[in-house]
């Protein structure tokens, strides 16, 4: 569980910003929790961001038939792979290329470029990773996990798995349990939060943690979820009194 988040920070892959003045902001405003990690981290939870709605609609983003000012994670956002996920991949490889030959133009006359000193290559306007299916963008790492049958995130990168959550090193064994906002998309390196049709649409349900239930299980596990629910409920009740 939190392993996987360990080793990931431990090769530095996180986003550095100075975000005391965002957690002053959340304990003002009554809405910063806590859960028990599954290891010796707090872990403080930006419970706004967690109560945002948020549904990943992969046909509202696809180049080529988005609006024009609608970005998608897996064509504009940068994802620099730390060391051990480049060797993961690069050992999947064979698997990876077979279901993305099959699917992705791109691929035809074998693998392209998979990263650059920036990260992950985007070649003609998206992930290297990613195929353009009827129903919009798809991720081949994620399909090739799954029919594998290996644990997820055994070749996904983690910024990719965790999207839109983000975790933050805080230091001092904290750890802190966010999201893309409009209040902390700068802090993690992007320009703006609206541009995501996935994020912030008040008429998207469930809640961006209950829509990232498997992933934050599968990283925290089922007690911390559970804690991430209670909050939330807490919160905003909070706002309604």
């Amino acid at each position: 569980m939190t392993d996987d988040v360990d080793a990931w920070l431990a090769e530095g892959d996180a986003p550095e910003a100075d975000w005391g003045s965002h957690l002053l902001a959340l304990a003002l405003a009554d809405g910063l929790g806590a859960a028990d990690g599954d290891g010796d981290a707090e872990l403080l939870l930006d419970l706004p961001a967690l109560a945002a709605p948020f549904a990943c609609r992969p046909h509202t983003c696809t180049p080529g038939r988005r609006p024009a000012r609608a970005r998608s994670c897996c064509a504009d956002v940068l994802v620099q792979p730390t060391p051990g996920e480049r060797a993961a991949i690069t050992r999947a490889l064979p698997h990876v290329r077979a279901w993305m030959t099959e699917h992705d133009h791109r691929w035809a006359n074998g693998p392209p470029t998979l990263w650059t000193d920036e990260g992950l290559a985007r070649p003609r306007g998206r992930c290297v990773f990613a195929s353009e299916e009827a129903d919009g963008l798809r991720c081949g790492l994620h399909v090739v996990e799954d029919a594998q049958g290996w644990r997820r995130g055994t070749i996904k990168p983690m910024p990719c798995r965790l999207f839109p959550l983000v975790v933050v090193d805080l230091g001092d064994g904290r750890r802190l349990l966010t999201a893309v906002t409009p209040r902390t998309a700068r802090k993690v390196g992007l320009a703006s939060a609206k541009v995501f049709p996935c994020l912030g649409d008040p008429v998207l349900r469930p809640a961006l943690y209950q829509s990232q239930r498997d992933t934050i299980e599968a990283l925290w596990g089922p007690a911390v979820y559970r804690a991430i629910g209670r909050g939330v409920g807490a919160w905003r009740r909070r706002q309604t009194a």
